[in-house]
């Protein structure tokens, strides 16, 4: 910071009270001197012999002088010291000294022109010692004058003689004056000089007073900032800490989960062969056929649920590929519609630029419907759905996650619904497996999410409050421009020609995932959540039905019982179940494997197999 500085040479050293006082002239000065003069003026006044005043206007004249001679005894110091008093002060005695000369009868014009050049002598020269010794000059000259005009007349009057040595007190009295005058103008221009120093010194405080505001408010600013990294290095650091802990938590439910579906599926696959044993043994009219059968179904049920288990892990043998964010919601728009009621409104904004990603494109699908399920449940009476895409870079807020939005450009997914929103407590649980509440049924539909979108080298945030509405953020690495898209494989694999699925699944996300799928495959389908309905579609339909998708075991109805039922009016059609028994339970229920679909199973195996019993 730079330091103050003040030019010496500006600095103007007032005049000190002690040489005030000396410049002044003194009351014993003022009273003496104009004593003088009055004894002089009134002795030619009262001695002249050729007076041309009369006496009465002698003694007043005379009374004048002692007057002022009182006055400088009496008057204030405070005036007796300024300059107008001694203007004043000569002026009267120079017009009384005037009048007396003329009134004594001694006027004479060597004395007014004497009188007048001592004047102009005071007038130009400032020093009291120079006014004495150019006064002492003039009297002398007046004295050789006075001499001669003696000698010319041969007469001698004293008035003449007293013209001197007034001369002399007049002359003392006006350096005097002027000397106070000057000493006064002298400490005015002192004074103007310390005023126009201390304005300079005001100046120079003031800019560096700016000057220090200036750094003042750049270095708060600076403080400000550095604050600012502080808090949000810190903000990454507990963001870090959290996905750590995240991670770390959802890890470790992987493998009890994976550990826990690997047991379950042994003992349900026991279950499903056994069952098959004791069913092919038993008549369909046998009172133990109804229990076993029974059993199996149950043993289906957890074998869907041990399937689910098995799902969450199921991402990690996805093939990435590079798609368009922008194509995958276009596409899958129709899908979103059909799950939401017509109380909700649905908006898709997408940012009109590239968003490449590499992902699975299930997986990314998947992600979407159960987001938009969640917003769903989050709105039993109606509301607003805004699903929005857009790219994210470092640095900006949009391009951050929780304040983690790294180095790298990213692709942001943003949902928001206007729903009940959760608490901090709901929000801290709501990815773990099977965590629910009353206002919405989590299952295991946003652990999938979480667990895809790590596998993608993603990040997740779920921002919300009660009654505020909730918005979930996925957020994915975008692709370098220039790298080509993964090719499809939609030629091997799609429609042929008016070729008609029944897609008959209980639950609504894998049934719509299905049905994202066979669409953009050009399959025409026809989209059932139960037997009955499906029995309901297929009597309205007027065209064949070539492929029958259903559960082996569904309430009411089972899948075999509806494959039966629904060959009778399409006998052409080709029926696929799906089943979380193995192929060897299958075959102990006499089922052949070609025409089964075990869980888990991946979006393409399905549509493969679809063609293949098409193609058969």
């Amino acid at each position: 910071m730079s330091s103050l500085a003040f030019p010496s040479e500006n600095h103007v050293e007032p005049p000190s009270a002690d040489s005030c006082h000396d410049n002044a002239i003194s009351r014993p000065r003022y009273v003496v001197l104009q004593s003088l003069v009055g004894v002089m003026l009134a002795y030619q006044l009262l001695s002249g012999a050729e007076l041309i005043a009369s006496r009465p206007t002698s003694w007043v004249i005379v009374g004048g002088l002692v007057a002022m001679v009182l006055c400088l005894l009496y008057v204030p110091t405070s005036i007796l010291q300024t300059t107008w008093f001694s203007g004043v002060l000569i002026g009267i005695d120079t017009v009384f000294v005037t009048a007396t000369i003329y009134l004594s009868g001694n006027a004479r014009s060597d004395l007014y022109l004497s009188y007048f050049v001592l004047m102009l002598i005071a007038a130009s020269v400032r020093r009291l010692s120079h006014v004495i010794g150019l006064s002492l000059l003039l009297c002398a000259g007046y004295g050789v004058v006075l001499y001669q005009g003696i000698v010319q007349t041969g007469s001698f009057s004293p008035g003449h003689l007293l013209g001197i040595p007034v001369l002399l007190v007049m002359a003392t009295f006006y350096g005097l004056a002027l000397q106070t005058i000057g000493a006064e103008r002298q400490e005015k221009t002192l004074l103007q000089g310390s005023i126009e120093a201390l304005k300079e010194t005001e100046q120079a405080l003031q800019a560096s007073r700016d000057q220090l505001e200036v750094r003042i408010k750049g270095l708060k600013g600076d403080l400000s900032r550095a604050n600012e990294h502080v808090r949000q290095e810190k903000k990454e650091r507990q963001g870090l800490e959290q996905q750590l802990h995240e991670a770390q938590k959802m890890e470790a439910i992987g493998r009890i989960a994976g550990g826990i579906a690997n047991e379950l599926s042994h003992l349900v696959s026991v279950i499903g062969r056994q069952t098959g044993v004791v069913l092919s043994r038993l008549e369909a009219n046998d009172p133990l056929y109804r229990p076993v059968d029974d059993i199996f179904r149950s043993g289906g049920q957890a074998a869907a649920l041990t399937a689910q288990l098995a799902g969450l892990g199921l991402h990690d043998g996805h093939v990435r590929q590079v798609l368009s964010v922008k194509t995958v919601l276009e596409e899958i728009r129709g899908v979103v519609r059909g799950l939401l009621p017509a109380s909700i409104d649905l908006s898709l904004v997408i940012e009109d630029a590239p968003m490449d990603v590499e992902v699975d494109r299930e997986g990314l699908e998947q992600v979407l419907l159960h987001l938009a399920v969640n917003a769903r449940d989050a709105m039993p009476n109606g509301g607003r759905l805004l699903i929005e895409a857009k790219q994210a870079f470092p640095g900006h807020e949009s391009g951050s996650v929780n304040g983690r939005g790294g180095h790298l450009p990213k692709v942001l997914i943003q949902v928001s619904d206007t729903g009940s929103g959760m608490s901090p407590e709901t929000q801290s649980h709501m990815f773990e497996p099977f965590f629910s509440t009353k206002e919405m049924n989590v299952g295991l539909g946003l652990t999938a999410v979480y667990g895809i979108v790590k596998q993608s080298a993603g990040q997740v945030e779920v921002v919300s409050e009660p009654g505020k509405g909730t918005v979930v953020r996925v957020a994915l690495p975008l692709v370098r421009q220039g790298r080509p898209p993964t090719p499809s494989i939609l030629a091997q694999v799609s429609a042929k020609g008016q070729e008609t699925v029944l897609l008959v699944e209980p639950n609504e996300i894998d049934r719509k995932l299905a049905l994202s799928t066979l669409l953009r495959h050009r399959y025409q389908v026809l989209e059932a959540s139960s037997s009955v309905e499906a029995l309901l579609l297929t009597q309205q339909h007027p065209g064949a039905v070539h492929v029958a998708v259903s559960d082996l075991n569904m309430p009411e109805i089972g899948g075999r019982d509806l494959a039966r039922r629904l060959l009778t009016k399409h006998p052409m059609m080709k029926p696929l179940f799906v089943s979380g028994y193995d192929d060897e339970a299958m075959l102990s229920h006499r089922l052949n494997p070609r025409y089964v679909l075990r869980r888990p199973y991946r979006q393409a195996g399905l549509v493969e197999k679809v063609r293949e019993l098409l193609d058969a």
